[in-house]
């Protein structure tokens, strides 16, 4: 059909993408004009029913523009061609003939034109304070892929919303998942020249290697048709956000811009997730992003955002403009900090003290042991080194700084002693974890022993290294109950969670600051580049609320050796209570002892977490007659 027919005009420059508009359906896109564009349109056998000179129709600058009457938005399907290329629309948003996963894409893969009515019911982002998030990450294919993830929709975004009751039970209020728009995870590593084509017409000339994670360029506007058990990811990916915040739980997408993306683009991309989707929150990665209009953008400042590192004089330097209120640093200095505190370096205990109470009131840190890349926290206790041969580069690949101890022995053990070890150093980092004032984020499988072998990198592993397995043991199940107690006890003491950072000051006059630190003597801790146990206490009267909470005292001894810890005095009527420790399975294993001027001391066992509480005094005795 010629452009001629009456039923082609330009177009207008906003917005970009294929969409309904009074006079029919516009396709808007930007593209050098030196370059030849073209709009392909097909019914629905493929057949193309329109081969439009985008060129023509030059709407402004570098856009450009057409309306075509007459369609049936659902029976039609487009590509462009640049200088005779057929590439996608990058503002697509559906996506017709889905691929499986791991097949090369192909030119019947056509962008439709987004339909997005849908019935919300009501449902609206959270907007949850940071201090009641328990994040999650986890990664979409490898969460239920496993067979023993018994659900149906194996490694879907159908498989994550059979989990919930899963995730409720754990005491998770917020996912982040790892890239789920649609990224082409075949990676071209190797071509050469060959005449010949596999079964799906591709050229055998290519070596490639699955990108796992999906950290690269993608469709940013369309839910990976790959991660959705139907043939509809929008339709899934929406019924799965709506079941997740009816279950309380956020959802926060990882998204990666490379540096050749365009700003508009990212700023485009995020509006849309937010208000399409129902998005809570992102987080960010790449490089030249445009920190200082996302921190800005109106249509934002109720949206979650975290990245690496802010710079924070310039974000509120912004004079006059809105700031986001949800900003949120996910840095690497906690895990690095709180590793190296858990493995028992020296001089760590300042910076212990320090990634404890971080809670800064304008930017916001996410706390991290984990994460995709790197150890998990099984493996963390496990192996000294990185063991990635199974990526196919001699090892390599990953970093050789994890910040680990495996306990006496790489890998795989029999030895009761080294296991129990073992597991005591991951109930050790989860208290670390829980009782740090930030918000906390743990990696998916973290909390049953997920262990990928000591691989530091799997970025290429789609299989068992990657996929969690949910079949537990007896330990597993152990740390699995831990994690859970450690959760709801966090959920259930505003003290533990405090919406602002600590001051180490009496500011309410009640007698105590709201956090301190003791050592051998109450209210002088020991700074000594070799000391490497502290105990912190919590002050229940800066609870945030109407009423009080229970006083927390922390113990925290991560020597090799038994330390003496100062119980400081509580007010009138309250005293100590045993609450946890990592050294026993659940039983309270305290002696409380008194020192020369009758001041109550506890003795904690080497590389132990003990935790009590201040609470009001049971009087007991007979009554008068």
């Amino acid at each position: 059909m010629s452009d001629n027919s009456g039923k082609v005009i330009t177009g207008s420059a906003y917005p970009q993408g294929a969409g309904m508009s009074d006079d029919g359906i516009q396709f808007c896109t930007s593209c050098p004009s030196e370059r030849k564009l073209s709009l392909k349109i097909y019914d629905n056998s493929g057949k193309t029913i329109y081969n439009i000179n985008m060129n023509e129709h030059h709407a402004s600058g570098s856009v450009f523009s057409v309306v075509v009457k007459g369609l049936d938005h659902r029976k039609i399907s487009y590509n462009y061609s640049v200088n005779g290329e057929t590439v996608r629309d990058p503002y697509c948003k559906s996506l017709s003939n889905r691929r499986k996963w791991g097949e090369f894409r192909n030119h019947t893969e056509h962008c439709l034109i987004y339909d997005g009515e849908y019935d919300w019911e009501g449902d609206k982002p959270l907007k949850l304070p940071y201090n009641e998030i328990v994040g999650y990450m986890l990664h979409v294919r490898g969460f239920t892929k496993h067979v023993s993830s018994q659900v149906t929709g194996r490694g879907t975004f159908l498989g994550l919303q059979e989990k919930i009751p899963y995730l409720n039970e754990l005491g998770i209020t917020q996912v982040e998942l790892m890239p789920a728009y649609d990224f082409d995870e075949c990676d071209v590593i190797k071509s050469y020249k060959s005449s010949e084509l596999d079964e799906d017409g591709n050229s055998t000339g290519v070596e490639r290697r699955i990108n796992y994670w999906g950290f690269k360029a993608g469709s940013y506007f369309l839910p990976k048709p790959q991660y959705s058990y139907s043939h509809d990811s929008v339709k899934e990916f929406k019924d799965m956000v709506k079941a997740l915040h009816k279950a309380g739980i956020e959802v926060i997408m990882q998204f990666y811009f490379p540096g050749e993306i365009n700003r508009n683009l990212v700023m485009d991309c995020l509006i849309f997730w937010q208000s399409e989707y129902h998005i809570d929150g992102f987080h960010i990665f790449g490089s030249h992003l445009p920190l200082d209009l996302i921190a800005t953008m109106p249509r934002l400042t109720e949206t979650k955002i975290y990245y690496e590192r802010y710079d924070h004089a310039g974000i509120f330097a912004t004079d006059g403009c809105c700031i986001n209120g949800f900003l949120a640093e996910y840095n690497q200095d906690y895990l690095t900090d709180m590793r190296r505190f858990l493995k028992s370096d020296e001089d760590m205990l300042n910076k212990f003290m320090y990634r404890q109470r971080c809670n800064p009131q304008d930017i916001k840190v996410i706390n991290h042991l984990t994460s995709f890349e790197g150890f998990t926290l099984n493996d963390l206790v496990s192996y000294d080194y990185k063991h990635n041969e199974a990526n196919g580069e001699d090892n390599k690949d990953g970093t050789g700084y994890n910040y680990s101890w495996n306990c006496g022995t790489e890998g795989n053990t029999r030895k009761n002693a080294i296991l129990k070890l073992r597991m005591k150093q991951l109930k050790n980092a989860y208290c670390l974890l829980m009782f740090s004032q930030g918000t906390p984020m743990i990696m998916a499988g973290d909390e049953f022993m997920n262990s990928q072998n000591g691989n530091n990198n799997p970025y290429c592993q789609d299989n068992e290294i990657t996929w969690l397995n949910w079949k537990h043991n007896n330990r597993s199940r152990e740390l699995l109950e831990y994690v859970k107690m450690l959760i709801a006890l966090r959920k259930a003491h505003r003290i533990l969670r405090m919406p602002r950072e600590a001051t180490l000051l009496d500011s309410r006059s009640c007698g105590y600051p709201d956090i301190s630190y003791h050592s051998e003597a109450a209210w002088y801790p020991q700074m000594d580049t070799h000391i490497r146990h502290i105990g912190t206490m919590l002050c229940g009267e800066y609870a945030d609320g109407n009423r009080p909470d229970d006083y927390f005292y922390i113990a925290t001894n991560m020597h090799w050796e038994a330390h003496v810890f100062a119980l400081p005095r509580l007010p009138k009527d309250m005293e100590w209570k045993y609450c946890l420790d990592t050294e026993s399975a659940g039983d309270e294993k305290y002696e409380v002892i008194l020192d020369g001027n009758g001041n109550k001391q506890v003795e904690v066992p080497p590389r132990t977490v003990l935790v009590l509480t201040g609470r009001t005094a049971v009087k007991t005795g007979k009554k008068k007659k």
